[in-house]
């Protein structure tokens, strides 16, 4: 019988699939699963977060729920920009040095007051060899960190350097705080339970200010199975799940029951990058003719179910210094080819002008992405072999600059200077993230550029050009912006989008229970 249902159940579709599973487990009670107070909102997530620790956290999971259990000087708000946190307000105070006046009355979750000295400890402890901490190649600009009193911090730069400020991301923790431990933190929740893999649970934190009808906590469920995550919601055992759902389930649980689906511009940038050490790849009009041959809006509508749009570049429109006035490359394989003729690479009696390996890894939409392309294009003439690894394998082979070609994804980029770590000459691996080997002297002087100049227009008019030239060279083929998207209760409200995908506006949330919807007329 067992042999019978699977083909039935996957000719049927994701509803019909969901309706089966939804039956059998109607009866299952997870051994794992915690009691859940009144008041608390489960929260589905794919992964474990790697570290709660925020100076050892690099993932994104650990970035979501470090940000409802810490503070740090600056964050960026919904439009990109950095607002005050644990700072009431900044400014450079010379080209060199960064003041910071912090906030009064913060207090981490035990009741300790948070001053100066936990977050100069904090810095020092990221950027201290011994400690091993992966952030602290972000802080190599970063001289010193001085406090002049209990709530003022000074972050002296070692030279002009427009993005210092992303270095005030960095979540606090208290004074002495050893590497390895669970840290307090002074946000809105702390941490009561971790079971890796398992789960994540968030209390108020009883020092942090809040509405009486905020949520009392959070429980984070971590539900690797997006089928599983699918059928959690439709249940309500679930109530939130953000970026969690594929393409194909949402059109499954859209409408049914109490969930609601919400679609939102975001900033992660999906790119095809190719490799300049390549001959064949440096002529750009090889790469001008793979643009033109890859019908990306066709690509968004078959493979995300139209929850993308089209990118012009690796800054997204909510990004301050973005521009739309680029080169473009529409959909034209007929120019493809004349392209590829031009270059010298005329169709062979098979049809077949070059072949070229694409990298990826493994993973359903992976793989049809990469299969999609190469069909694409083969209609111009180019062979794509398309080779799987496990992850591990196949992002050190990504990290050396071992492939044709590859599609990535960068996400959450918040200060332009991001070009520089991917497009400067000096950037190739093992120094940086020019993976592709890209190099053009125009680019590396406007790069520099936008680093040491510190007022705001001047960098959006350097940016622009940058973003002109990358689009006309061509080392990354823009493919898309992916949209978050959120499937929730209808009983929650107060949700705040943000084109990173922050989870931020949990702490305000309110979840209006079901017994009181009873009760209403």
């Amino acid at each position: 019988m067992r042999a019978g249902l699977w083909p039935t159940m996957k000719s049927a579709g994701p509803r019909a699939v969901l309706a089966v599973a939804l039956a059998f487990m109607a009866g299952c009670n997870s051994p794992s699963q915690p009691a859940i107070a009144p008041g608390y909102l489960r929260v589905d997530i794919a992964n474990s977060p790697l570290s709660l620790d925020p100076r050892y956290a690099t993932d994104a999971v650990s970035d979501r729920i470090d940000e409802l259990i810490f503070d740090s000087l600056v964050r960026l708000d919904a439009q990109g920009n950095f607002v005050g946190d644990l700072a009431r307000d900044f400014a450079w105070r010379s080209p060199t040095e960064l003041i910071f006046h912090l906030r009064s009355g913060v207090h981490f979750s035990n009741g300790r007051p948070l001053t100066a000295r936990d977050v100069k400890y904090t810095y020092d402890s990221v950027v201290d060899p011994a400690a091993a901490s992966p952030k602290r190649g972000g802080m190599a600009m970063l001289a010193a960190v001085s406090t002049p009193d209990d709530h003022t911090v000074v972050m002296t730069i070692r030279r002009p350097y427009a993005p210092a400020l992303e270095m005030g991301l960095l979540d606090i923790v208290p004074d002495r705080t050893p590497a390895g431990a669970v840290p307090l933190g002074s946000g809105p929740f702390r941490l009561a339970r971790f079971v890796r893999d398992e789960w994540v649970l968030l209390d108020r934190n009883p020092y942090f200010p809040f509405r009486p009808t905020a949520l009392a906590g959070i429980a984070f469920k971590v539900v690797p199975d997006p089928t599983v995550c699918a059928l959690e919601l439709l249940k309500g055992t679930a109530l939130f799940a953000e970026n969690v759902l594929p393409p194909e389930l949402l059109s499954a649980v859209r409408g049914r029951g109490r969930l609601v689906v919400r679609q939102y511009a975001g900033t992660s940038y999906q790119y095809l990058a190719f490799n300049f050490r390549d001959p064949r790849l440096r002529d750009l009009r090889v790469r001008q003719a793979i643009a033109m041959a890859i019908d990306r809006g066709a690509l968004i509508g078959a493979l995300l179910h139209n929850t993308a749009r089209l990118a012009t570049g690796m800054l997204s429109p909510e990004n301050w210094a973005y521009t739309a006035d680029v080169p473009q490359y529409p959909y034209d394989p007929a120019a493809a080819r004349r392209l590829l003729d031009a270059a010298g690479y005329r169709a062979g009696p098979t049809g077949v002008r070059f072949i070229l390996d694409y990298k990826t890894t493994q993973g359903t939409e992976r793989m049809l992405l990469a299969q999609a392309l190469a069909a694409m294009l083969a209609r111009i003439g180019i062979e794509v072999r398309v080779r799987s690894y496990e992850w591990p394998t196949f992002y050190s082979d990504i990290q050396r600059g071992n492939f044709d070609l590859t599609s990535l994804d960068w996400i959450g980029i918040a200060d332009p200077h991001h070009y520089n770590l991917v497009f400067a000459c000096a950037m190739t691996p093992t120094r940086g993230l020019n993976r592709g080997h890209y190099c053009n002297p125009a680019m590396d002087r406007l790069l520099e550029q936008g680093d040491i100049t510190l007022d705001r227009e001047r960098r959006r008019r350097i940016y622009q050009a940058v973003q002109k030239l990358a689009a006309a060279d061509l080392p990354y083929l823009s493919l898309w912006w992916e949209d978050n998207v959120v499937v929730m209760d209808d009983r929650l409200a107060g949700f705040e989008p943000y084109p990173n995908g922050s989870l931020r506006s949990l702490a305000q949330m309110t979840l209006r229970p079901l017994a009181q919807e009873a009760k209403a007329p």
